[in-house]
């Protein structure tokens, strides 16, 4: 059976958890109604304890002390809600699953993606441009076929990494030899499964090439850039990039067309500036792993 059959009957990865899907589906109405998400997020004991931690954290820094979740839902805000909720539910999900080897590579894998995101949500604002926090919660998923990967058969998974590091071809190269399929169209399954909101599907399926969509093509462009540099910076995922020249990715091709004032950009500074991020990612990774497993 194929890694795509196993994932399309596999029950426990199939779907989100009900509260993740509810405050999804409430989320892309047209009016989002605060008392209705909290009302089903407080159903969750363990998340809701976790949105109160998380909002009384540095990584957010709300100026008074977040002692309820409806505060926390005013303090943070929607989207950032949605994310802590993805972020736990998803995070849960697997780690709860993950047994031996697997679970090996949760660390690493969570540790990219949490850093991706910020470093997604640094870029973002650096350019000036604003996603709604779509950015971050794309840099979280993106990579989530990987996840898929390492769950269902963390041996092979192996195999393309060490294939990687042999051969140096690209990550989807490897999977293609050793799975049959890579983890950008393993991720889009997933994410139609989950039903998530299209942006993040078109991000999670075609981050690897931004550059050929006609829809979220500056949004898909700022997430590979992110996962890029956190690739280079040794917050990796088994891509094996060991040098990223911003100047000559199709990617940032994007962007400088989309705004032609980044093309002034110091590159150099800019990847200085993501330090600070990657150490936000950890915090971040910390409050999402706590407890989860």
């Amino acid at each position: 059976m194929s890694l795509l059959d196993t994932i399309g009957g596999a029950k426990e990865v199939a779907t989100l958890p009900t509260v993740a899907t509810k405050v999804l589906a409430l989320l892309e109405g047209e009016t989002a109604d605060v008392r209705e998400i909290t009302q089903v997020i407080e159903t969750d004991v363990s998340l809701t304890l976790k949105i109160l931690q998380m909002a009384n954290s540095p990584l957010y820094a709300v100026r008074s002390s977040v002692t309820s979740l409806n505060q926390a839902v005013l303090s943070l805000g929607l989207n950032r809600i949605a994310n802590i909720v993805l972020s736990v539910s998803i995070f849960s999900k697997f780690m709860m699953l993950s047994r031996g080897q697997s679970a090996q590579y949760m660390e690493a894998f969570w540790h990219h993606s949490s850093s991706t995101g910020m470093a997604a949500k640094s870029l973002a604002t650096k350019i000036k441009r604003t996603f709604r926090d779509v950015e971050f919660i794309g840099g979280l998923l993106h990579d989530i076929g990987k996840m898929a990967m390492i769950h269902f058969d963390p041996e092979r998974y192996e195999q393309s990494v060490k294939l990687i590091t042999e051969t140096h071809c690209s990550d989807l190269e490897a999977e293609m030899e050793i799975f049959g399929v890579d983890h950008a169209t393993t991720g889009e399954l997933i994410a139609r499964l989950w039903k998530l909101p299209k942006e993040l599907q078109t991000i999670i399926g075609h981050h690897h090439h931004p550059e050929n969509l006609t829809d979220a093509r500056e949004l898909t462009a700022v997430v590979r850039i992110a996962d890029m540099l956190c690739e280079m910076w040794g917050a990796g995922v088994g891509e094996g990039i060991e040098e990223v020249k911003l100047m000559e990715e199709p990617s940032w091709q994007v962007l400088c067309d989309a705004i032609p004032d980044l093309r002034g950009l110091d590159i150099e500074v800019f990847t200085f500036e993501l330090e600070d991020e990657f150490n936000r990612a950890s915090s971040f990774l910390k409050l999402i792993t706590n407890d989860a497993a």
